[in-house]
């Protein structure tokens, strides 16, 4: 997403992440990836329940997702340490300007994210 930042913004999109750790944590994340993007926080995880996003051990240890870590690991990506709740699933949502939910995609493991591509071509 940070890389196609340009390319959302001129579609009209702006992105909000949500992120159930601390104001430390969700700067530090900001800092170490240079999203920028605006960061609301969500400790009690309401807006994580209401978009049914899961808690699942066996989905984070999917083969998938090692699979997806090791590629990154090939190409060069410094993978971080987790921080907070390495078990609750997070996901992709468009929300129009009238709070219509346009796209939803609550993430099946942690690499499960759609192309930016998809994300524009949901764009209201």
């Amino acid at each position: 997403m940070r890389d196609h930042h340009d390319q959302l913004e001129a579609a009209g999109a702006k992105v909000v992440l949500i992120s159930f750790g601390t104001a430390e944590q969700a700067r530090r994340w900001l800092e170490e990836t240079g999203a920028p993007f605006s960061m609301l926080l969500d400790p009690d995880r309401a807006a994580y329940r209401a978009y049914g996003l899961e808690r699942s051990v066996w989905r984070v240890f999917h083969p998938k997702v090692f699979q997806v870590y090791f590629r990154l690991m090939l190409q060069g990506r410094k993978l971080r340490s987790v921080q907070g709740d390495p078990y609750q699933l997070g996901g992709d949502f468009i929300v129009d300007s009238r709070q219509i939910v346009r796209y939803a995609l609550p993430s099946a493991n942690p690499a499960d994210r759609p192309d930016v591509q998809k994300l524009l071509a949901n764009l209201p």
